[in-house]
């Protein structure tokens, strides 16, 4: 689990972390007071190793169930935060930067951001693998960090970053270097969204670029998948770019024409009946004294019989050489169609072998937000058998509404999380940053933090939630008794 994350940045103060939920409170207004962050209606149990509790009087230790009130209330909370400030330009904050950096990805910081990121260093302390492990990352030198274990009486020590990235892959995701597995950081992308390149916007891709087959990898990893059916998918994908680039080199193809499986074999009928039609105009040719008189009564190719006859073998030769070049083209189509169909076939006898955990994840997902919205949006998340390897579809139903797609993402990365912790192939922590909740109505923020909440609790793992000061204080209001830590209280930039 996290224990502590600090960072010299400008308004960064240092947070501690607790089992459960954490929330590290950006306030924009600056005006918070520099003392040291601390738990707010959290069991004293859960947290005397890190800090001691501390409580308002009208703090309510316990986690507060998902009763009818939010049911009566949920539609009256969805219409009153419609005239809410637009807060789309939202992105990432400080806080899942610095965090991200520290445990060894790039950070991705805003522009306006990168100098202080590179005159400042971050510090994580965490647990894993039975120790309690601190790591100093410097901007100056980012190529490296400063290590230090409790499993050792040696001074820190200096570690390359890729060796880093190593160790937590282990550690974390339980990876073994075998060469068909994710990487490491394409796995924390998942834990660590990046609201700036489209992290939050689906649940099934960490970036708004990134291609479905690109998912496939680290996603079959956390839910428990064959990983080298991925790696069969990932070389049908790039036998079929492969395949385009070679058609936009060819000579013997008409300039900017691309042949699908369908287009190769028209097309191959066609020339092949355009060839037969020339032959026999071509012997026609050779074979009739008053060509020249009817022809060019005709207006042909020409008078001259011997100029003809090398003009329509010409002709020939080239639809001769484009037929051999469609040919190929739908040879190669008919191949990787067939090792789509196998593979698709190999996905669905992969997935009948590993029902029970996919079940297990599917229900997870199920119930999470049967919790949260009851039988008003009913969900499911389905993992199918496709020409290009799995498909996740995690679908929240009801009618369209404000959030609907930050709480399916939740949902997911919730069920995801819990799925792969249990399995050893996950941390035992979760992070969702501001713009995940910047646009939600009071009442699914609410019911999402106290689910997250009591999750946590049943698992043992943490949810890090970074919000706005205002968007707490509204949460706080809606449920006074919502469980949570507050594990820091930092300026907004």
């Amino acid at each position: 689990m996290l224990r502590e994350l600090a960072s010299d940045l400008p308004g960064f103060r240092a947070a501690r972390f607790a089992p459960g939920l954490n929330v590290a409170v950006l306030d924009s207004t600056n005006a918070a007071e520099p003392t040291e962050p601390g738990p707010r209606h959290v069991a004293p149990e859960t947290v005397q190793d890190i800090i001691p509790a501390r409580r308002g009087r009208s703090s309510v230790v316990g986690y507060t169930p998902l009763g009818e009130r939010w049911a009566r209330d949920r539609a009256a909370a969805a219409a009153s935060t419609e005239a809410d400030t637009d807060r789309r330009g939202i992105g990432r904050s400080r806080f899942a930067a610095a965090l991200d950096f520290a445990l060894g990805g790039s950070g991705n910081v805003r522009p306006a951001d990168r100098q202080d990121f590179a005159e400042s260093s971050t510090t994580v302390r965490f647990v894993g693998a039975g120790e309690t492990v601190t790591a100093t990352r410097s901007g100056a030198a980012p190529g490296e960090l400063s290590v230090h274990s409790s499993g050792t009486d040696a001074e820190p020590w200096a570690l390359p970053v890729a060796e880093w990235q190593q160790w937590l892959g282990q550690t974390l995701f339980g990876l073994t270097g075998a060469d068909d597995e994710p990487s490491y950081r394409s796995l924390m992308a998942y834990y660590l969204r990046d609201a700036d390149h489209g992290g939050l916007n689906d649940p099934i891709r960490h970036h708004a670029k990134q291609p479905a087959v690109e998912s496939l990898p680290p996603l079959a990893h956390l839910f428990g998948l064959d990983p080298a059916l991925v790696e069969a998918a990932k070389t049908l994908q790039a036998s079929r770019r492969h395949l385009r680039s070679s058609q936009r080199g060819d000579a013997d193809l008409p300039n900017g024409q691309r042949l699908s499986d369908a287009t190769a074999s028209r097309d191959l009928a066609t020339l092949t009946a355009e060839i037969a039609t020339l032959e026999l105009e071509r012997a026609e040719a050779a074979a009739d004294a008053s060509w020249r008189s009817t022809r060019a009564v005709a207006g042909g190719l020409a008078t001259d019989p011997v100029a003809a006859t090398a003009a329509l073998d010409a002709r020939l030769a080239a639809l001769k050489a484009r037929r051999a070049a469609v040919a190929r083209y739908a040879d190669a189509h008919a191949e990787l169609q067939r090792q789509a169909l196998e593979l698709r076939e190999s996905v669905r006898s992969d997935l009948r072998g590993r029902h029970d955990r996919l079940t297990a994840a599917s229900n997870l997902f199920t119930r999470y937000a049967y919790e949260m919205f009851g039988p008003s949006r009913p969900a499911a998340l389905t993992v199918a058998a496709r020409d290009h390897g799995y498909a996740f579809y995690p679908v929240l139903g009801g009618e369209p509404g404000p959030g609907v797609a930050a709480m399916t993402l939740f949902c997911f990365d919730l069920a995801m999380a819990v799925t792969a912790h249990r399995a050893g192939t996950g941390p035992d922590f979760l992070l969702h940053d501001r713009a995940l909740y910047a646009d939600l109505p009071v009442a699914d923020a609410a019911a999402a933090l106290d689910l997250a909440a009591r999750a946590c609790a049943v698992e043992d793992i943490q949810y890090i939630v970074v919000l706005d000061q205002p968007k707490l204080a509204e949460i706080g209001g809606y449920d006074p008794a919502l469980s949570y830590h507050e594990c820091a209280v930092l300026s907004a930039p």
